[in-house]
């Protein structure tokens, strides 16, 4: 839906998937070495400040990327879903994790030992360069992220979040994200994201059923979040 928006995809939750670029034979290759991984809903990949050891290829399920600040209050400012890479940044710039990534579901993952993953690329220009056109949508999203956090009041950060999540989720009768999880990605308190929520639902902009969140009315949502 928020392609379809605005001119640019720099606000959206965009996934990259490494497997459609990558040849037979080192995908063969890679197969041979993937370490399958399961997590529950809740768990914790990596946490910030870690070293990685590795990327990591999400196969099945949601997850969500944040850096944890004052009083240990999370800022989420990725989502990522089925077959999307995590990890490669801080593995490319020899740094430590800046961010940690945990399981919105439960979830199936792929880990590329570090190895391998540095001896892919090194050895094929496309996967390079298509993991560099990945990381160059990332800053543009931060970018994005970063000029609405400073510049969007809460109201209009919530409606820009819906229609981001509406996106994400992609599913016929609305999302359901936790309010935890969902005031974290606005960057406010619960109580300020409900009562938003509240009004909005007054204003017949969305509905709201069994924490579902439904859109019933795009054009409004659209001018509420001031992206006219």
């Amino acid at each position: 839906m928020i392609n379809s928006l605005f001119s640019h995809k720099r606000y959206s939750f965009i996934g990259f998937d490494i497997y459609k670029i990558i040849p037979d034979d080192i995908l063969f290759s890679i197969t041979e070495n993937i370490i399958p991984m399961n997590l529950k809903k809740g768990q914790v990949l990596f946490y910030e400040g870690t070293i990685p050891n590795g990327v990591y290829i999400l196969k099945k399920g949601k997850i969500k990327k944040y850096a944890t600040g004052l009083r240990g209050k999370e800022h989420i400012f990725y989502l990522l879903k089925e077959n999307g890479i995590l990890g490669h940044h801080n593995l490319l710039s020899k740094e430590v994790y800046s961010h940690s990534a945990a399981c919105l579901t439960d979830c199936l993952f792929h880990l590329i030992p570090k190895e391998i993953f540095l001896s892919m690329i090194e050895n094929n220009q496309e996967i390079f360069f298509s993991l560099l056109k990945n990381m160059s949508h990332d800053f543009g999203v931060f970018i994005s992220d970063s000029k609405i956090m400073a510049q969007y009041n809460v109201r209009e950060r919530t409606a820009l979040s819906i229609m981001k999540l509406d996106e994400f989720f992609d599913e016929n009768d609305g999302f359901k994200l936790s309010r935890k999880d969902h005031s974290n990605l606005v960057g406010t308190s619960v109580e300020s994201l409900i009562r938003v929520l509240h009004d909005l639902k007054n204003e017949e902009v969305i509905d709201i059923k069994k924490s579902k969140i439904i859109i019933r009315n795009i054009k409004k949502l659209i001018r509420v979040a001031n992206f006219e």
